[in-house]
């Protein structure tokens, strides 16, 4: 497990977040004050990034700069040096050139004489495979550090990947390093013969479409923005941009779930990350008309409301649910709200509807097995208001490297979480609810005629435990993607079988939950729990965790909690409640994590890539029975 990992303290304030703690004074040079605005016209209700953004690796190099990396004085290609940034001790297939005024073998022995370096900076005779005739260079396997000690003191012109940067014995056409996909087993969607998938649409602050991680698959960007300070095209903020990423992205070296997803861009956030409740209905608005037209069958919403309130009455549980009962997969994330990952409640909207899939960020650790893997201790988790459990399903939420556009307003005010150029590492929920939304989309590929009771019933089916939480923190598990993929389960348990009883049709033909039917049952009849969520819907052979029909709902949270006097008085509702302003609530006091402890070495990722099956990136191991293509013959040494 990495060590100095720092958690959540009662005294939740710094320069970049401001004071965090509900009840206190929200207020810095981001995200204004808290509360009610003095002279505001139009009262609203505000949404806020489920964002929490974690402190840069202490990498290689650091001048502040953004590439971390000094002064260069060879020549190193940028994907190189991206791959190098990720992990400085993962060994290189390289081509390393020399001064043509000498030859390939006096180069290479000036190289191997050099012993002023470190230990782990020194070149041996074993890294060296060929010298080559045709150019004053060689073929050698030198690790990240190695290469940047050679261009830092300029003994080689050049240093080339030999032909691509090799992550693994399988050449999958798009890649990540980062162990968060080989843990969740996300290589399965990197495959040639990966199914195309449905649109994804990213309900936030908008995705810039021109960044080689999204480009040519951005369908669409409607800006429904209301607030003022918002970039007319593109992501002006920057979250948008990184939660695309995650769920969809396709650059080398930071591939996403999903990497051959188109997205579609719901920009319903200004350029400081801040919304209205009215925005996010117009957003779902939007989605539903167009889903048709678009193919959207998931749509992400990576944002909470401020404002505590029951399903029956809040507007963006509504909206959402009609998503969710009219196709549309909807993946929420539960908020950073949570300390020391003390039972919080998961509060808000829409993460609090009972309908649509909550998840919760996993701090994964540093090894791809479950002994390490924690709740991160800002993820909300516990009973919503109206006794439901959430969230149901975990995903790594916590250092994940994704890009945000160089120009954003994050990207330029938290310049220390920079990785390398256009690319930075954050953590939240924010972020595993779009690992979720991609391992969606995958699985609707796959079968097209699910639905998303039946898509969120394979994802929680086939979710790994996790050994170390709490039950609930994580709802019945971390997400495994290969495995619901190769899952034979063709109708999994649904486990919206109990508060679907109360779905109708609306005037307009379109289905909608009745959640006045449901109270008044569920108020009237002390045994609804017992009845709802029995094994007959909830079948402890069928969940990862047979304890969780038991906690899915809570008669005794709903009632003293959800419907209190003083949980719901008039103070909760009065104009106070409305406020349009917005704060950020986010995991500070994160410690700094290296960036090659988030890094999975290319022994994991090939026993990954074995373990899946994976031998052929054109063949689908979760839809077929692949074999190794044939080896290529060995080149002719260039020399004896």
């Amino acid at each position: 497990m990495r060590s100095n990992r720092a958690s959540n303290s009662g005294n939740r304030s710094n320069a970049l977040w401001g004071r965090g703690s509900r009840g206190e004074s929200r207020s810095n040079a981001l995200w204004g004050r808290g509360g009610r605005r003095a002279g505001s016209a139009v009262a609203s209700f505000a949404v806020v990034c489920a964002l929490a953004a974690s402190a840069t690796a202490a990498g290689v190099g650091g001048n502040g700069n953004g590439n971390n990396f000094g002064n260069l004085k060879s020549f190193v290609s940028p994907e190189l040096l991206s791959s190098i940034q990720q992990n400085p001790k993962q060994a290189f297939d390289v081509i390393v050139q020399g001064d043509r005024k000498q030859t390939a073998h006096g180069f290479i022995q000036k190289i191997l004489q050099d012993k002023s370096g470190a230990s782990d900076e020194n070149v041996g005779a074993g890294a060296v495979k060929q010298e080559f005739l045709s150019l004053d260079g060689a073929q050698l396997t030198l690790t990240g550090k190695q290469i940047l000690r050679l261009a830092k003191n300029g003994t080689a012109t050049s240093i080339m990947p030999n032909d691509t940067v090799k992550l693994s014995g399988v050449n999958l056409p798009t890649s990540n390093s980062q162990l968060w996909p080989w843990a969740t087993g996300a290589p399965v969607d990197w495959l040639g013969a990966a199914p195309k998938t449905p649109t994804i649409a990213i309900v936030d602050s908008g995705i810039d479409a021109t960044r080689s991680d999204v480009a040519g698959r951005v369908l669409g960007q409607v800006n429904l923005t209301s607030l003022p300070g918002n970039k007319a095209v593109g992501d002006g903020y920057g979250h948008g941009t990184a939660v695309a990423g995650i769920a969809a992205g396709s650059a080398p070296g930071y591939a996403g779930v999903a990497p051959k997803a188109n997205l579609l861009s719901v920009d319903i956030m200004n350029d400081q990350g801040q919304a209205t409740v009215a925005d996010v209905v117009a957003g779902a608005d939007w989605i539903l008309k167009n889903k048709t037209t678009y193919n959207i069958k998931v749509a992400n919403f990576s944002l909470h409301s401020v404002n505590r309130a029951s399903v029956r009455f809040d507007p963006i549980d509504q909206a959402v649910e009609k998503l969710w009962l009219n196709g549309v997969t909807v993946v929420a994330a539960a908020g950073n709200y949570a300390v020391n990952g003390v039972n919080s409640g998961v509060q808000f909207a829409p993460g609090n509807d009972p309908f649509v899939i909550t998840v919760g960020a996993a701090d994964i650790g540093s090894t791809l097995g479950a002994g390490d893997d924690i709740n991160a201790p800002f993820s909300a988790w516990g009973y919503t208001p109206d006794g439901f459990m959430k969230p149901e399903i975990g995903a790594p939420g916590r250092y994940m490297i994704t890009p945000v556009p160089a120009n954003a307003v994050m990207y330029s005010q938290h310049a220390d979480h920079v990785t390398s150029p256009g690319y930075m590492q954050l953590s939240g929920t924010s972020f595993a609810a779009p690992v979720v939304a991609g391992a969606a989309a995958a699985l609707l590929a796959q079968h097209p005629d699910w639905g998303p009771d039946q898509v969120k019933g394979a994802l929680m089916l086939t979710a790994t435990p996790q050994v170390k939480v709490k039950l609930g923190q994580l709802g019945v598990g971390d997400v495994n993607i290969a495995l619901a993929r190769s899952s034979k389960v063709k109708t999994p348990p649904n486990p919206n079988a109990a508060i679907n009883k109360f779905v109708v049709a609306a005037a307009d033909g379109t289905r909608v939950f009745d959640s006045a039917a449901w109270s008044d049952a569920a108020w009237s009849d002390a045994a609804w729990a017992d009845a709802a969520w029995s094994d007959a819907a909830w079948s402890s052979a069928a969940w990862s965790s047979a304890a969780w029909s038991s906690a899915a709902w809570s008669d005794a949270a709903w009632a003293s909690a959800a419907w209190g006097t003083a949980a719901w008085s008039d103070a909760a509702w009065s104009d106070a409640a409305w406020s349009d302003a917005a704060w950020a609530d986010g995991a500070e006091g994160e410690t700094p994590v290296p960036v090659d402890e988030t890094v999975a070495d290319t022994s994991v990722q090939d026993a990954v890539l074995a373990a899946l099956g994976i031998v052929d990136a054109n063949c689908d191991p979760s839809v077929s029975v692949c074999t190794a293509p044939d080896a290529a013959p060995a080149l002719p040494a260039l020399l004896p």
